[in-house]
């Protein structure tokens, strides 16, 4: 078994610079089919070196988005939009590498990869503008298992991973599927094999928030998050069956949110839902051919509205920017069951 070295939380202390560039049985064919995806689906947003900037100072660059990008990385399943810097970034199922688009020129180039021990992942990410980081979710996905998980923070100015934290000292085993960073640039993690939310620190780490049955899943768990825009809350979304669910920031307290409209039917092979933005008052979840909007009935998200949007199949993100929404197809599917893919492709939503 490839393990991990024994380091639960490596921070500035070691920096990282980043290059520059670079048979079934009696089971169901299904069946086999939907264990070896929900193995890899995740499926899917303190202290610093840098003088902090006020909010006030976060500008976005003014550019021409595309309507279509081409993307280097390969079975990307999450992503983020730096507006100050106008850049994409995206994980890889494939070799765990991080990489940035510029949403001007196209340009794709390979920042990073992990260079220790272990079959990795990158999955969901945010940014926080005010402190130029990225914060990403990583992936030890260990053999035979329980999986590890990590939240990696680089610097997005000097190019140098300046974080990797172990959510084993939040919680044992604990898996990392998105994080979402608030203002004072915390992040907080879901966890899609525990019901869990994770609290992390730049400084100190990862510490267990809340913990609640209903951010568990039937197959598969938690997959998204995104911090509502007055902080009261985060969002999660759960892949099967698919639901939101409120987790509030100051209490801790979970509750699902009702949703009325079908926010499940999507057909395709093995849909669930999947990564999630926010953008003009209403949430977008993504699942495989489909990306549902959901608008609540008001600012306490309680209880929600659903409408779809077809999309070509293979979806695992949807990324919000000023040039509008993007459609990450990242074919997780076609990974988890190790088909040939389509090129990878950010397409903007009409």
């Amino acid at each position: 078994m490839i393990r991990f070295r024994s380091k639960t939380t490596r921070s500035r202390t070691r920096h990282d610079r980043l290059p520059s560039a670079r048979g079934a049985g009696p089971v169901t064919a299904r069946a086999v089919a939907l264990g070896m995806v929900l193995l890899v689906m995740m499926t899917a947003s303190c202290g610093s070196e840098n003088a902090p900037v006020t909010a006030a100072t976060v500008t976005a660059k003014q550019l021409t988005f595309l309507d279509e990008y081409a993307v280097k990385a390969e079975f990307p399943e999450g992503g983020a939009y730096d507006k100050v810097a106008g850049v994409f970034y995206f994980g890889s199922l494939k070799d765990g590498s991080v990489h940035r688009l510029d949403a001007e020129t196209g340009q794709d180039i390979a920042l990073f990869k992990e260079t220790e021990l272990g079959t990795w992942w990158t999955l969901g990410m945010d940014v926080d503008l005010t402190r130029n980081r990225l914060w990403v979710c990583a992936m030890d996905d260990k053999k035979p298992g329980p999986r590890a998980g990590f939240v990696w923070v680089f610097d997005m100015k000097t190019g140098t991973r300046i974080a990797n934290h172990a959510l084993s000292a939040a919680a044992k085993d604990a898996t990392c599927t998105d994080v979402a960073v608030t203002k004072d640039g915390v992040g907080y993690v879901v966890d899609r094999e525990q019901p869990n939310v994770y609290r992390v620190d730049f400084d100190t780490g990862a510490a267990l928030f809340a913990s609640d049955p209903a951010l568990k899943g039937t197959f598969a768990g938690q997959n998204a998050a995104v911090i509502l825009p007055d902080e009261s809350a985060l969002l999660s979304v759960v892949y099967d069956p698919p639901s939101l669910v409120r987790v509030d920031l100051s209490s801790a307290a979970v509750k699902k949110v009702t949703i009325t409209g079908a926010f499940s039917d999507d057909k395709s092979l093995l849909a669930g839902a999947d990564g999630m933005a926010y953008s003009d008052g209403a949430v977008h979840v993504a699942f495989s051919a489909k990306v549902f909007r959901l608008q609540p009935a008001s600012g306490k998200w309680t209880a929600a509205t659903a409408t779809a949007t077809d999309v070509k199949e293979g979806v695992t993100d949807v990324i919000a920017t000023p040039g509008g929404l993007y459609a990450l197809n990242g074919q997780a599917v076609r990974f988890a069951l190790s088909q040939t893919p389509d090129p990878f492709v950010l397409k903007r939503l009409k």
